[in-house]
């Protein structure tokens, strides 16, 4: 795992490192990224040269869609190896959400390549009793050598102590920029709550359990009725 290095000659592990949340990873791949488009609506992959976002490499990625709904990580920056505690080269981008998150995560990350559009995600792990951990993931849409809108460059910067457990993150948020129109929104994400059981139309539901064996006669069901009959024999 990568250690932090301070001014002195101690070495902390980065997990136990407090991170401040580096916005400036974000400016200057957003401004690489405006730099090569040059008036495009979006630069080609092939265009990309690591030394202009050299500072923000540990947390850049490069990610591919190889079919709707299905993106996955190509190159990617040291600290989202941190994140995860294991190499994510090859894994889905949707990896790092949580399950609850997952699928809205998938559905909006289409209209990256569709739409296109840059989105931002605000981000916050906050589970296995570990302290909270925000983040913000940045993605901005590429062409292939095909043309096609199949790539995307994008960072995770965080804010917070990772912790030597892998971390997985809630949606909060995400602002969106449609790379056609230049229109800026931002969609925040709801948890799914529990509808409340409407008086009259269920029965009770009894906790999955044995029954309090004391209180039932036997020969009887826990509601009153026979559990079986005696038959008599006719008599001969």
């Amino acid at each position: 795992m990568t250690q932090y290095h301070s001014h002195g000659a101690q070495i902390v592990p980065l997990w136990k490192y407090r991170r401040p949340m580096d916005t400036t990873v974000q400016t200057e791949m957003r401004a690489h990224w405006d730099q090569l488009r040059a008036g495009r609506l979006m630069p080609l992959r092939s265009e990309i040269d690591p030394r202009s976002i050299e500072n923000g490499l540990e947390y850049a990625f490069l990610v591919e869609r190889t079919q709707p709904g299905h993106v996955r990580l190509r190159v990617a920056g040291m600290h989202l190896c941190d994140l995860m505690s294991m190499e994510v080269r090859g894994m889905p981008l949707r990896a790092f959400l949580q399950v609850g998150s997952r699928a809205l995560f998938t559905s909006r990350l289409e209209r990256v390549f569709e739409t296109p559009e840059i989105q931002l995600h605000h981000l916050i792990s906050d589970d296995q009793g570990q302290s909270a951990l925000n983040a913000q993931m940045l993605i901005l849409p590429l062409k292939g050598d095909n043309g096609q809108v199949d790539r995307a460059l994008g960072c995770i910067v965080t804010e917070g102590t990772i912790g030597p457990f892998p971390r997985r993150f809630r949606l909060l948020e995400t602002d969106v920029t449609c790379l056609r129109t230049g229109t800026e929104t931002s969609a925040k994400s709801r948890e799914v709550e529990q509808a409340p059981k409407v008086s009259g139309f269920a029965e009770d539901q009894r906790p999955f359990g044995m029954p309090n064996l004391s209180s039932v006669p036997i020969g009887t069901r826990e509601d009153g009725r026979p559990d079986f009959k005696v038959v008599q024999p006719d008599a001969d």
